[in-house]
């Protein structure tokens, strides 16, 4: 595959095919729009899936001002691309934004993906003109979380807990009182985790994401070396009941995975894990708890002032709001597809939900 060269010898465009990048993760962790989606570890992570890295690097001056990440790999129906919280731009100005548009484009059509989904960064306020005028389209292939939970630790734990839900600090209290007991987790821990998880999905009747133990330890692996990953697991009665899986990267601790036995649920064992867990980001410094995904109609419902209904009252998410968290609508996905004729039967296929 070959890519454009840079246009001006001031600016420049590097493309990586690595599963480390530091300088591109230094460039994201010192941006509010970088995660940990975009990093060269999170690459590294999916690698044992499959998944292969194209990284586009914009600079100036020497100096980086925005990129992407790409995953592809060939699957049943050809290969596919994602783009997940990217692009990245520095101050997402907008000549900087159309050149990575631009690049973004090419890469899809470079390595030859039958279609490539784009999600971009939580706080991004790119306009939709780049994108349409590219020929992006809403995307309809791919389920993608569209909201989320986020809590402010930049005022200390005590702000906090101001904010929680008086019974949600009783509950926490209750636990430790009732032989609850949260420890680190280790490499060790990862496949009892695993099992935590598929636990949980059981309950719920859906599937593990990741699937598979040892795709989980290659998340371990790669984010946990460097400190940017951080179990804690619920213990009573010599029994581990619950577990949540962090990854930080930059400002933000992300809640990325729980799981629960079921067992001792009158003791509060997720309660006391979700504090730990932020409690610990608080101490270390971290300004933002990401609980990783939200119900977007909840979200927009509370936004809006209204009352939520019994259901929603019953739902995980609810449970996430007793914290002091706050919902945050995320930008809507879209594919591109570089194919003009798949393109045009993907308008038709979907032309009822008004592309």
């Amino acid at each position: 595959m070959s890519f454009p060269n840079p246009e001006s010898p001031s600016s420049g465009v590097r493309v990586c095919f690595d599963t480390d990048d530091k300088a591109w993760d230094s460039f994201l962790e010192g941006s509010t729009l970088g995660h940990f989606h975009q990093s060269s570890l999170w690459a590294k992570a999916k690698a044992v899936d499959g998944w292969r890295p194209v990284r586009r690097v914009l600079t100036r001056d020497d100096r980086i001002v925005g990129g992407f990440q790409m995953l592809e790999k060939r699957g049943p129906l050809g290969r596919m691309g994602y783009i997940y919280k990217g692009p990245v731009v520095e101050g997402e100005e907008p000549a900087v934004v159309e050149r990575v548009v631009q690049a973004v484009v090419e890469t899809a059509r470079a390595c030859a993906v039958r279609a490539l989904i784009v999600q971009p960064p939580d706080a991004s306020m790119m306009s939709d003109p780049p994108w349409s005028r590219h020929g992006f389209l809403p995307n309809h292939l791919v389920a993608t979380i569209s909201a989320t939970l986020v809590v402010d630790l930049s005022g200390g734990l005590e702000e906090v807990r101001k904010r929680m839900r008086r019974t949600t600090r009783a509950e926490i209290r209750q636990a430790s009182e009732r032989g609850i007991r949260v420890r680190p987790g280790g490499k060790e821990d990862i496949a009892l985790f695993f099992s935590l998880m598929a636990d949980t999905c059981e309950r719920q009747k859906s599937s593990p994401s990741p699937d598979r133990a040892d795709a989980l330890q290659a998340v371990w692996d790669a984010f946990h070396p460097s400190g940017r990953a951080r179990l804690f697991l619920a213990e009573c009665e010599g029994d581990t009941v619950a577990g949540l899986l962090c990854l930080c990267f930059g400002r933000r601790v992300v809640a990325w995975k729980r799981g629960w036995s079921g067992a001792y649920g009158d003791r509060n064992p997720n309660q006391l894990v979700n504090y730990e867990a932020i409690k610990w980001a608080v101490e270390s410094g971290y300004q933002v708890f990401d609980f990783d995904a939200m119900d977007r109609e909840m979200a927009e419902t509370l936004l809006r002032g209204d009352a939520l209904s019994d259901s929603q009252k019953r739902s995980r998410h609810f449970i996430n709001l007793a914290y002091g968290s706050r919902p945050v609508l995320l930008p809507a996905s879209q594919v591109y597809i570089p194919s003009a004729f798949l393109r045009s039967c993907y308008r038709l296929l979907f032309s009822w939900k008004h592309l």
